[in-house]
């Protein structure tokens, strides 16, 4: 996926949400709304952004960005997936959802000595951020994406169905 994001302080969840589904999202809750701007444009990312306020001036200086109204992180990410022309919300561990570095595959016996043990006895996919170095497993976390990723699916088939081409 080539589209990168800037993501405003209010929407931090989302923004850790948007890293597993595998995008590239800035996201840190200090940076001022002229930071996100000037990022935006420099990096060519588009704003994702709850402040209307924000909004209208990225769209004044001819950014990309987009005005998320919803009040749950389902329904925005079902709105960047129709803003992006995406049919499908997958889920793929391919970023860290804490500092948007690759995850990269590591084997039981890379990490057993760093988690503990019953952790390494009952799941077998573990994967290992290259920047920050933290560690992740396909544990109860990931099921609850799963389900999200679903229900985003649902409400997109949703809209397909109730606006056919």
């Amino acid at each position: 996926m080539n589209v990168r994001f800037i993501v405003d302080s209010m929407l931090g969840s989302l923004a850790r949400k948007l890293r597993i589904f595998g995008f590239d999202v800035i996201y840190n809750a200090n940076y001022n709304d002229e930071h996100l701007l000037k990022r935006a444009e420099n990096d060519k990312r588009m704003i994702l952004t709850s402040d209307k306020g924000l909004f209208q001036i990225a769209l004044k200086r001819g950014l990309d960005a987009l005005l998320l109204t919803d009040n749950n992180d389902e329904d925005r990410m079902v709105s960047v997936m129709l803003k992006l022309g995406l049919e499908n919300c997958y889920l793929t561990p391919s970023r860290c959802p804490i500092c948007n570095g690759f995850l990269i595959k590591v084997s039981r016996d890379e990490i057993s000595k760093d988690l503990p043990k019953n952790i390494t006895l009952r799941y077998s996919e573990f994967y290992k951020c290259e920047s920050c170095e933290k560690l992740y497993w396909e544990g109860s976390h990931w099921r609850k994406l799963k389900i999200f990723s679903e229900h985003v699916e649902q409400k997109l088939r949703a809209i397909k169905n109730k606006n056919p081409e």
